[in-house]
């Protein structure tokens, strides 16, 4: 894991001196792509009130921007983590009242917790690492969110169903990854494969969350944890 993490700071650092102050220093195409992956991110807590959102790989935490314009009343304490010691610095030049840790997740002790924990554009950048190896990197950066969040997680990624491949990045096997959250996370997923990128959007749910929506008798079987 370590080895990819190292390789994706070096990668990172690269795109962020030499885009700085353009979406490209986070590997975004544009503003429009940004919004339009932080509008599908976001729609996990639908308009929650009172909760925490930790931002992984968060960046310049531009998602923070973005939920600060859009969510305004809805008191959402944002915090972020990322391997580029550079990203924490602007982010916490930027947003000086919210807590951001220069930290690579898939070594986290995953002892802090959030409501929500949030990923975007964090499977994107494989570069030279194997599929392999790559699949792995990812499964452990979702075991780990998963451990630190109390309610969901939400991330994104590249999809299979593409008109053209570039070498060095992520196409997601879609089939392993649902294989995967079924297993290790969570049977409550939802995919959200509709909108204009060759992307898809995850949202991964507690058990005790849609439990909580489905309070009816009728309903105990389905769930494995205690019913209220």
């Amino acid at each position: 894991m370590k080895k990819i993490s190292d390789s994706q700071e070096i990668i990172f650092r690269e795109l962020y001196n030499k885009h700085k102050g353009t979406p490209m220093a986070v590997s975004s195409e544009s503003y429009a792509h940004k919004q339009l992956r932080y509008e599908h991110i976001c729609g996990i807590f639908e308009n929650e009130k009172n909760i925490t959102i930790h931002d992984v790989g968060m960046g310049i935490a531009d998602m923070n921007e973005y939920i600060l314009k859009h969510y305004p009343e809805n008191n959402i304490i944002y915090s972020g983590s990322d391997i580029l010691k550079e990203y924490v610095i602007e982010s916490s030049k930027r947003f000086p009242k919210h807590v951001f840790y220069h930290r690579d997740i898939t070594e986290s002790d995953c002892s802090d917790r959030y409501d929500y924990v949030i990923m975007s554009g964090v499977f994107h950048q494989r570069r030279d690492a194997s599929i392999k190896d790559w699949e792995k990197y990812l499964q452990k950066i979702l075991l780990n969110a998963f451990a630190m969040c109390k309610k969901g997680i939400a991330f994104n990624a590249i999809t299979p169903f593409v008109d053209f491949y570039q070498l060095d990045v992520y196409y997601c096997n879609l089939p392993k990854l649902l294989n995967f959250i079924n297993d290790e996370l969570s049977r409550f997923f939802l995919i959200k494969h509709n909108y204009a990128l060759f992307e898809f959007t995850v949202y991964v749910y507690k058990e005790s969350i849609i439990l909580n929506r489905y309070p009816q008798e009728e309903f105990k079987k389905y769930f494995k944890v205690n019913y209220p």
